[in-house]
């Protein structure tokens, strides 16, 4: 071997010490440079997966926080349209309760109107018969007072028969028109 040496022009104790020195820059480079480095990448990765796991953990929290909101979101709009559809029920019940509240009352002023009409049909019959008792005693009254022949009484009474025929004819009539009117 040494003469291989030779002729390649290597002294053996220059190749041992190279090999040496070699060996020893290796050994002090994995030591100062490579470990450094290599330890250096290691925690350059170990924060890199560090921050991706945070990342996904972030993510996830956000996407659930994401579907949290949209639930709510579809909980209030579910809350919203049972609002609007209990308002609705309230506000036709309460406009059902004022028709028919607006309907007693009208029914209630045809039956006071009605009472009303008749009150004032019994009024008008009592001052009828007043004043047909008045126009009997005035006719009698003048009979004395003529001291009328029989046929002059008959005529009057048959006169008197007539306007009292007359006078409850246009009465009825009255009220009919009043009934008719209303």
């Amino acid at each position: 071997m040494a003469s291989v040496l030779e002729q390649l022009g290597i002294q053996g104790g220059a190749l041992v010490v190279n090999i040496v020195g070699f060996l020893l820059l290796i050994y002090l480079m994995r030591r100062f440079a490579f470990k450094p480095v290599g330890d250096f990448m290691q925690q350059r990765a170990d924060r890199i997966e560090d921050d991706l796991r945070q990342a996904r953990q972030l993510r996830e929290v956000a996407e659930r926080r994401h579907r949290d909101l949209n639930d709510e979101l579809q909980e209030i709009r579910d809350q919203f349209r049972a609002e609007i559809a209990r308002n609705s029920r309230e506000a036709k019940q309460a406009i059902a309760q004022l028709h028919a509240e607006n309907r007693a009352q009208r029914q209630q002023m045809q039956l006071d109107a009605e009472a009303q009409l008749q009150h004032a049909r019994k009024a008008m019959l009592a001052e009828l018969s007043e004043q047909v008792t008045d126009l009997a005693t005035e006719i009698a009254a003048r009979a004395l007072r003529d001291s009328l022949n029989q046929e002059r009484q008959a005529a009057l009474v048959e006169k008197f028969m007539a306007d009292v025929e007359r006078l409850s004819l246009r009465g009825s009539h009255d009220e009919t028109t009043d009934w008719g009117a209303n």
